[in-house]
């Protein structure tokens, strides 16, 4: 980014924020397709404080989807900060111009990093395992009244049938997916209760951590209404843990803290509900990396990402197999 642009840049977001501020650019952290995430210092010109930011812009040539996703999140994070969830806390939130200002957490999101940290200090996964609980507890309870609007996904049978969709929109066959879906609907495992907010993404490398614990919970673009054992079930795909897959909650903690934390947080474990959901965002994920495979060969993009995505398939083919088996024999 030029000097000029981070300028320019700097001039529109102090106009999003209240009172007198400057704001200077210091840094970028990211600049994807749809957002790019930079590092702010904010100058409060009454109290000459200045505060570390974070903002979230999404990219040129916005959809109203987009736009959607800012105002949900924004929304959602002001509810999380209510609810007790460790979120970053908003300072401005700009859904036309697609622009979300947050002050800086610190901590680390970058996988291998959160797991060095365990492997120096083993005491550490236990305590981010129970705050994951904590923090999904807290999630699951905040009040949905104000986000009807959400979409619902928890029905069983719908979801296979998306997934059947995306199967058959494939070129290429996958009789795994196509098993997994067969899987899915013989142990269907409907969710009685009242639909709550689910994360949707709750995962490593969608979290900061220290060596305190948890400091913040990142990334609601997926969030929804739906089946609480998806967002517990999503942080222990084994494709979460980048290697350590003795340690099942996220590759840092065990399955029975995660549990406990979840339950002393106001949650409620359906262990049926947790293996159901497990497959599902396996063979949701394997589909994924499928379709991004795809999207490279049939020359809709040149992302090397997109081709490496390929490579993976059969990783979540192995981890399907395997689920769909223990499942049968346990």
């Amino acid at each position: 980014m030029s000097t000029d642009e981070a300028e320019i840049l700097a001039q529109r977001l102090s106009a999003l924020l209240p009172g007198e501020v400057k704001v200077a650019v210091t840094g970028i952290a990211s600049l994807g397709a749809q957002r790019r995430t930079l590092f702010l210092d904010v100058y409060e010109s009454a109290t000459g404080r200045t505060t570390k930011a974070v903002a979230q812009i999404a990219g040129a040539g916005l959809e109203s989807n987009i736009v959607e996703t800012v105002e949900h999140e924004a929304r959602l994070l002001r509810a999380a900060e209510l609810a007790g969830v460790v979120v970053p806390h908003i300072l401005a939130a700009n859904p036309e111009s697609g622009t979300i200002i947050s002050e800086l957490v610190e901590g680390e999101s970058i996988p291998r990093r959160i797991l060095r940290l365990v492997e120096a200090r083993p005491e550490l996964g236990a305590k981010l395992a129970a705050d994951c609980g904590r923090a999904f507890g807290m999630i699951h309870q905040i009040p949905t009244a104000a986000f009807e609007d959400l979409q619902e996904l928890g029905d069983p049978e719908r979801y296979a049938a998306e997934m059947e969709t995306l199967l058959d929109s494939l070129a290429d066959p996958h009789p795994t997916f196509r098993l997994g879906v067969s899987w899915l609907r013989r142990h269907a495992s409907p969710f009685e209760g009242v639909p709550v907010i689910v994360h949707g993404d709750f995962r490593l490398g969608n979290f900061l951590a220290s060596d305190r614990g948890l400091t913040a919970v990142l990334d609601w673009e997926l969030v929804h209404r739906g089946d609480p054992m998806e967002d517990l079930a999503w942080l222990c795909l084994r494709t979460w843990r980048f290697g350590a897959d003795a340690l099942v909650a996220g590759g840092f903690g065990s399955l029975e803290d995660l549990r406990t934390a979840y339950e002393k947080a106001g949650g409620q474990w359906r262990e049926e509900g947790f293996r159901w959901w497990t497959v599902a965002r396996t063979l949701w994920w394997g589909l994924g990396l499928a379709r991004q495979a795809q999207a490279y060969l049939d020359g809709l993009s040149t992302s090397i990402v997109l081709a490496a995505s390929g490579r993976r398939v059969v990783e979540l083919e192995y981890d399907l197999l395997r689920l769909m088996d223990d499942s049968s024999s346990s």
